[in-house]
């Protein structure tokens, strides 16, 4: 289906995303609007869906169907986030893409060897940009001075994954990785002075203030959710269907999103979630977190630098590829 209207911005060009919650959405004289269920003033605002790559919709909102129509109209991707699980991703069903990325992807999913080495390009970016994001973060939202001590986990992982031989193996290193880095961060933060922090995936414990540890926990949750929804993005602008993991599980739904997300997330996510814990008087701590998170995929254009990243994967896991057009 052709797209009606003048050309469609490229979807890297595009503002990151916008997050909403508690809203309802509709089309308003061609314009897609929304206002918040519990605004005494009932104001309504706008949503830039020509400039718009990403709409997560979180709990509480609804939207109408020709808001559907038109957010498909023009490659917005949806991203439907809920407390305790995973996000939903729709891609605009009524937009056709191109087949070059699919067609190369397909050999580096179905051969192990291709596999491997496409999760290891990953692994590369991972390490990249934990140091130069995940430090700057840490530098701005931690107040710290010297990242030194996560500059060498990051080059530890990238040395060690040069050097294994199969996927089982790349997951010990990613372990001991994630591990390494939620200490440092902890570090940073001065969290350690409350015990040693372990992860606590999916809980469906409430954040709460008075609890840095539960608190964190759930912030990293959520703050992964947001960065799957912009994996789904990526994936979904190229064509290529997010259950072609090459990772995390040949059988997981969606593998490809959580192993292409493993690129970027860490390096945003953790800074801010920890940093959470350093303000006293924000009574906000999730609001904030997530409006960090959101600047953060534009300002380092995550949408852009994750699809570098599948190029990458391809280039890795198929490097006799030429470049055919779609």
């Amino acid at each position: 289906m052709r797209h009606k209207g003048g050309p469609r911005l490229l979807v890297t060009d595009r503002e990151g995303a916008l997050y909403l919650e508690r809203a309802r959405i509709r089309v308003d004289d061609g314009r897609i609007i929304y206002h918040i269920t519990d605004d005494e003033y009932h104001r309504e605002y706008n949503i830039p869906h020509v400039n718009l790559a990403v709409l997560f919709m979180g709990q509480g909102t609804s939207i109408t169907q020709d808001a559907m129509r038109l957010l498909g109209d023009e490659g917005v991707h949806l991203a439907v986030t809920g407390s305790g699980g995973s996000p939903m991703h729709m891609g605009a069903l009524t937009t056709y893409t191109a087949t070059r990325h699919f067609r190369e992807m397909l050999p580096v999913y179905l051969e192990a060897p291709r596999s491997l080495a496409a999760a290891k390009a990953i692994m590369r970016d991972r390490s990249e940009r934990m140091k130069k994001i995940g430090g700057a973060y840490a530098r701005k939202y931690l107040k710290v001075r010297d990242t030194a001590d996560l500059t060498r986990i990051c080059t530890k992982l990238a040395q060690n994954t040069e050097e294994v031989k199969d996927i089982q193996q790349l997951l010990g290193v990613e372990g001991q990785f994630s591990k390494a880095c939620y200490a440092e961060f902890s570090r940073m933060s001065g969290l350690n002075k409350r015990g040693t922090f372990r992860r606590d995936a999916g809980s469906d414990e409430k954040p709460n203030i008075n609890d840095p540890m539960r608190q964190v926990n759930h912030l990293i949750d959520h703050g992964n959710y947001l960065c799957y929804g912009m994996a789904g993005a990526a994936l979904w602008a190229l064509g290529i269907p997010p259950h072609m993991s090459i990772f995390h599980g040949k059988t997981r739904a969606g593998g490809l999103v959580f192993d292409l997300a493993d690129g970027f997330k860490d390096a945003l996510v953790l800074p801010l979630a920890f940093a959470s814990i350093l303000s006293k008087r924000d009574e906000t701590p999730e609001t904030t977190f997530r409006a960090r998170m959101i600047d953060a995929f534009d300002d380092k254009k995550i949408l852009k630098e994750a699809i570098d990243t599948v190029n990458r994967m391809i280039a890795a896991g198929l490097p006799d590829a030429g470049n055919p057009d779609a």
